[in-house]
């Protein structure tokens, strides 16, 4: 078995489990089902003996502080008692640092400490005082973005069988990276880099972002994964795919990157319900609301509802909505605009000479764009409830 933390799970014990560390050719441990941790014996593993050192010792610190911590809920606020359990819990957490400390020193390259110091919260200095005499309230933030990966060997592929690198990244990406393209895009390279070297850790990084901003239901996190599939897929880094895989994932990037955010919004040509041409350039509006739907999309049924009551909201913006029927069912299609009698610009397909499905990767429906008068795009993959408080965030921002 490759290096790392694995579970043993035992079925007809109710699937109890325990963890082992692999990372040595042989040993042989023994426990009891009616206490696996507290009656752990190990032979033959230096790891295993001292993970389970730790975590007896933790348990036993852990039921003295679960103790404590019932007891001080029944004392009042100012009972003299509290001092007292107070500092026995102070004392307590004082003690588990020591142990760990001691671990580290003692231990200093076994793979458990480095999962310990992998697992541990980066440790943040006191904020320096700025000359006007405060301290900046953001100086914790930064730091820990900085320095989050310093205890994290991302050239050590144990860790990846272990709990620590799953989480930290997810966490790392949820709470210490700005939720915005380019700055998502850095951070993606920062962590490859520490990777790359290690084919099973970059492996295992790269396929994880991948798979995080392909399915991202952030708007805009589709040039991230773009961005990964041009850096480190086209460029021959994922040498876990065979060419079938590498054509998949390379094309999905094709697809999207006409449309990415910024992009200028590529023309269409379509024609409404009398088979008169209405190209998306027509449509001579401060912001144009393009609306790719379906009679037939249970979704666009929910939506549909929803823009109708925003319309007269977003003309008033200077936004108007260039809906496009997505199939080739005109009767259907005609039917519904009559039976609805929607106020905005309608089209389809009609002449069907237009390849608007591959243009805008209309893979689903309803999908929902924004352009801005010069066509370029400033949202994609909206929903249709934030259609009005996107543009007025927008205006706000942009129109000065």
């Amino acid at each position: 078995l490759p290096g790392g933390v694995y579970l043993i799970v035992m079925p007809r014990l109710a699937n109890k489990y325990f963890e082992l560390i692999v990372d040595e050719p042989s040993f042989s441990i023994t426990t009891d089902a009616s206490d696996i941790t507290g009656k752990m014996v190990i032979e033959g593993s230096e790891e295993n003996q001292l993970m389970y050192e730790d975590l007896r010792f933790i348990a036993a610190q852990r039921q003295k502080v679960d103790r404590i911590n019932k007891e001080l809920e029944t004392l009042d606020a100012g009972d003299s008692k509290r001092t007292q359990l107070e500092a026995e819990r102070t004392n307590i957490n004082d003690s588990v640092l020591a142990w760990r400390a001691r671990i580290f020193e003692q231990y200093p390259d076994a793979f458990y400490t480095k999962m310990l110091k992998a697992a541990q919260d980066v440790v943040v200095p006191e904020a320096p005082v700025k000359a006007d005499g405060t301290t900046d309230k953001y100086f914790g933030y930064y730091y820990v973005r900085q320095h989050f990966f310093d205890d994290i060997d991302l050239q050590d592929p144990r860790l990846i069988r272990t709990n620590i690198v799953p989480g930290k990244l997810e966490r790392y990406f949820e709470y210490y990276v700005p939720k915005v393209p380019d700055s998502v895009i850095v951070a993606v390279d920062k962590v490859a880099q520490l990777a790359k070297g290690n084919n099973d850790m970059f492996q295992y990084i790269i396929v994880t972002l991948l798979n995080k901003y392909a399915t991202s239901d952030i708007m805009g996190m589709d040039a991230v994964f773009v961005h990964i599939v041009d850096t480190y897929y086209k460029t021959g880094d994922a040498f876990w795919l065979d060419d079938a895989g590498l054509f998949r994932i390379t094309h999905s990037a094709d697809m999207m990157r006409p449309t990415l955010i910024g992009k200028r919004a590529p023309n269409i040509f379509l024609q409404d319900t009398a088979d008169r041409d209405i190209p998306l350039y027509a449509i001579n509006s401060d912001y144009t609301i393009i609306l790719f739907w379906d009679v037939d999309c249970s979704h666009c049924k929910k939506d549909l509802p929803k823009i109708e009551a925003a319309y007269p909201q977003l003309k008033e913006m200077g936004a108007e909505i260039y809906a496009v029927y997505s199939q080739e069912e005109w009767d259907k299609w005609e039917n519904w605009l009559r039976e609805h009698q929607y106020g905005w610009v309608n089209v389809g397909n009609k002449k069907l000479k237009s390849n608007f499905q591959v243009i805008y990767n209309v893979n689903q429906t309803p999908i929902i764009l924004i352009i801005d008068k010069e066509k370029n795009i400033i949202a994609r993959k909206i929903g249709a409830d934030q259609l009005v408080d996107f543009l007025q965030r927008y205006k706000e921002t942009h129109e000065k």
